[in-house]
């Protein structure tokens, strides 16, 4: 897991992203507005987003390149399988 070493989630009522804490994209805060799931397998995550806020030394045009995305795949990943693993751990069995 990524959590606390890459980023850190955070919620606020019906909000909720994450933070970078390390790397180039240190100090910067993203928003998730929306996380549409595939209806097969093979299909991808689609991941609607807003930078809330981006420290000095990050311009858009990193927002916008290989790096920003490749980390932010990441760290989506990483919280899409946590939420998979929760709920596979918690799901109640039949009786």
């Amino acid at each position: 897991m990524l959590r606390e070493d890459l980023y850190t989630p955070w919620f606020q009522d019906n909000d909720w992203g994450f933070e970078f804490i390390s790397g180039e994209f240190l100090g910067t805060v993203v928003q998730i507005t929306e996380v549409k799931l595939p209806d097969d397998s093979g299909g991808e995550a689609s991941v609607d987003y807003h930078v809330i806020n981006k420290p000095e030394h990050v311009t858009e045009e990193d927002i916008k390149g290989d790096l920003f995305r490749t980390s932010f795949e990441l760290v989506i990943n990483d919280i899409l399988k946590e939420a998979i693993d929760n709920y596979e751990n918690n799901k109640q069995q039949p009786v």
